[in-house]
């Protein structure tokens, strides 16, 4: 067992008036995703007013297919339930998976967007 092991996927929320910034770093794939989901599970039920959520991706060092699937089926979830979803900030080893996976047109990728400054 190893001692001291660090999480391989973090995730930190940041909340303004305007939208929850969800930061998320380490590695995002089929055995990490569960993290990302209960954040997400958390998302779902804002009465608050603030109806967007903004992922921003750029500490992520590792992604595979099955973190992509899965986060493109959170993103489709929160959207039904009426919260808008954006993908900011996409490392380039996230813009390269999304690529091969050719989920370019699929997921929510708002480019040129970042995450508002923090206290807004």
């Amino acid at each position: 067992m190893e001692e001291d092991a660090k999480p391989r996927l973090i995730t930190h929320q940041v909340r303004d008036r305007h939208a929850v910034v969800v930061y998320v770093a380490g590695e995002l794939d089929s055995d990490t995703v569960r993290l990302l989901i209960d954040e997400f599970i958390q998302l779902a039920p804002y009465r608050d007013g603030r109806r967007r959520v903004l992922l921003d991706l750029s500490d992520i060092a590792y992604c595979d297919r099955g973190g992509l699937f899965t986060l493109l089926g959170l993103c489709n979830a929160l959207t039904m339930t009426g919260v808008a979803v954006g993908i900011t900030e996409p490392s380039t080893v996230v813009r390269t998976m999304i690529a091969i996976a050719g989920l370019g047109t699929r997921l929510p990728l708002r480019d040129g967007e970042g995450p508002p400054p923090h206290g807004d």
